[in-house]
């Protein structure tokens, strides 16, 4: 099946339908870098919210009692069109919000911010409601935090059924990354939430399809997506298990030709999972190429170093 590199939609706007048909418009980036754009008619974009809700229905993530989000994205006001601000926004609708607080908010000039004592104080409100958190938003701003919990020693067990959904990759921030299983351990010290109620998710504004890892830390490939590797160089098709350029395919999004799309991520596509669920799992090894691909997640990162 033919595919279209990702990096073309970072120069082209491609519609497979006219311009009024269209709702909704999200940029991968902020104010820096080339920006890709994902563009939605109405059904493209039910379709794309009913697999993220089965999604995480499937992995038991839906609840009917009421939490609180702890959401490290951009706050309504400051989102604009930022396609991950959206996909984090969505992630607050799958157990009751007694409360939501975003973690990069405007401040007095209207500018996006992002204070962690104002997420610690923010934490310890929640703790007092006795409800369950939902942390939701870039690993790389939970990760400041946690840091400052562990610097405090400021420990705070929140009740079952809380989890973490966490999305959008380090980016600019990489320098900052640690291993899974330590964040993992982190976040069930101070936050009581145990790893295998952190989620990981994988994705990108071109193809708009989320990759969430299960109980087992692994992410899987859902029913609405394939996932296959090629070869760099000759692009030929990789065997399961062997690392390559990203391929994945869906036909959810009827107003852009992004039916495949080949990544410049490197990865590999297997089987098999201890959570026992079916279907191909996906690990991603890192970017390729020699230049860093700019997303909102870099800009996003930025507002770490201020």
């Amino acid at each position: 099946m033919p595919w279209i590199m990702v990096n073309v939609f970072k120069r082209h706007r491609l519609l497979s339908v006219p311009e009024c048909e269209l709702v909704a418009t999200f940029t991968s980036s902020g104010t820096s870098g080339q920006q890709s754009q994902i563009a939605w008619d109405q059904g493209s974009m039910a379709r794309q919210d009913a697999m993220r809700a089965a999604i995480v229905r499937g992995l038991g993530l839906e609840s009917s009692e009421p939490a609180n989000y702890l959401v490290f994205a951009y706050a309504p006001e400051v989102a604009g069109g930022k396609g991950a601000a959206h996909a984090h926004s969505r992630y607050t609708a799958f157990a009751p919000a007694a409360e939501r607080f975003f973690a990069i908010h405007a401040d007095a000039a209207g500018a996006p911010v992002f204070r962690v004592e104002e997420c610690l104080e923010q934490l310890a409100r929640f703790a007092e409601s006795g409800l369950a958190l939902r942390v939701i938003g870039f690993p790389a701003f939970a990760w400041r935090m946690l840091r400052e919990m562990a610097a405090r020693e400021l420990r705070i067990a929140f009740p079952p059924g809380s989890l973490m959904i966490l999305a959008g990759g380090w980016k600019a921030a990489q320098d900052e990354a640690v291993p899974r299983a330590r964040f993992a351990a982190v976040a069930a010290e101070h936050l009581g939430i145990p790893p295998e109620a952190q989620h990981d998710v994988y994705g990108f504004v071109e193809h708009g399809v989320p990759y969430m890892t299960c109980e087992a830390g692994r992410f899987h490939v859902p029913v609405y997506a394939r996932a296959l590797t090629r070869r760099p160089g000759g692009l030929e098709p990789q065997s399961p298990g062997a690392p390559g350029l990203l391929q994945v395919i869906s036909p959810y999004n009827l107003a852009q030709p992004a039916l495949s799309v080949l990544a410049t991520d490197y990865a590999i596509v297997d089987q098999g999972c201890p959570c026992g669920r079916g279907g191909d799992t996906l690990d991603i090894i890192g970017r390729a190429g020699v230049a860093k691909h700019q997303g909102c997640a870099i800009t996003a990162a930025e507002l770490l170093k201020s």
